[in-house]
């Protein structure tokens, strides 16, 4: 019995698969093709030659490249992986070619967290999907660094980039940004922006334009708007989604935060913002 899940993130394919016995003719791919095995022993034939993939291990495949195997009829085997088109990988990364020397690595925690994120990615809410996606570009940099190779720096303009980042952000507080069209405004890598960014403040894009979200709704129920109107004004998906992160930040939910500050809805106007702009 086997089961497989598929989904698209951003530019990325993902899967997440559970089979017993399966087994793949040989084959190539367009896109760079990262595998992380999480159970059993995976027998790969790559380029003429074979070597084998046990639990925690990473595999690494360029475009192209010719490759099969798979587990041993009746054994157990649940692996993970991830499709990126390598000119679409190298910029999101901030390279300008990439290339995988090697094509096994042992690598027990990358490797959980690669499927973590990459299972987070098949998750049916919008919003963890888009928290995968950073957790993902921050751990395909590592995967990167795995081959060999160094990733552009950029710290010593951290503390400027962040400050416009966050402007950006703001700026469109109502929506949800994604990480690519900021990187793009900034004119910077998704990896470069949020590496920096998140050393600068201890957040990644996304949840600092939701904390401050979240303090903007703190606001807004404190001058009476009601909670439907504070979500849709603020861009949170909707109520309960405010609820969430309301309570998440602040011990209770706005209706108790309204009831206890003694505060009574009345309408206010609602705002709009531009679009985002480099």
């Amino acid at each position: 019995m086997s089961s497989s899940h598929h989904a698209w993130l951003g530019d990325y394919e993902i899967s997440s698969t559970t089979c017993s016995g399966l087994t793949f003719a040989r084959h190539s791919h367009d896109e760079c093709v990262i595998g992380v095995n999480l159970i059993g022993e995976e027998k790969v034939w790559l380029d003429r030659r074979t070597f084998e993939a046990g639990p925690g291990s990473i595999t690494l495949y360029n475009p192209g490249q010719i490759q099969g195997g798979g587990a041993a009829q009746g054994a157990p085997w649940h692996f993970v992986s991830l499709y990126a088109g390598a000119d679409r990988l190298a910029s999101d990364l901030g390279l300008a070619h990439l290339e995988f020397d090697r094509a096994l690595y042992f690598a027990p925690a990358l490797a959980a967290q690669l499927a973590q994120a990459a299972k987070g990615a098949l998750n049916v809410d919008p919003l963890v999907r888009e928290l995968n996606e950073e957790a993902l570009v921050l751990l395909l940099g590592d995967v990167v660094r795995l081959s060999g190779v160094r990733l552009p720096g950029g710290a010593s303009a951290g503390t400027g980039m962040v400050a416009r980042a966050q402007e950006l952000l703001a700026a469109q507080l109502h929506q949800s940004v994604a990480l690519g069209a900021l990187g793009d405004a900034l004119g910077l890598s998704k990896f470069h922006v949020l590496r920096t960014f998140q050393k600068e403040t201890g957040l990644s894009p996304r949840q600092w334009a939701m904390q401050l979200r979240t303090r903007r709704a703190k606001g807004l129920l404190r001058s009476g708007l009601n909670a439907a109107d504070v979500a849709h004004d603020l861009g949170f998906a909707d109520q309960s989604h405010l609820n969430r992160h309301f309570r998440a930040a602040y011990g209770m939910t706005p209706g108790r935060y309204q009831s206890a500050i003694g505060s009574k809805t009345t309408p206010l106007p609602r705002h709009q913002t531009g679009p985002i702009t480099g």
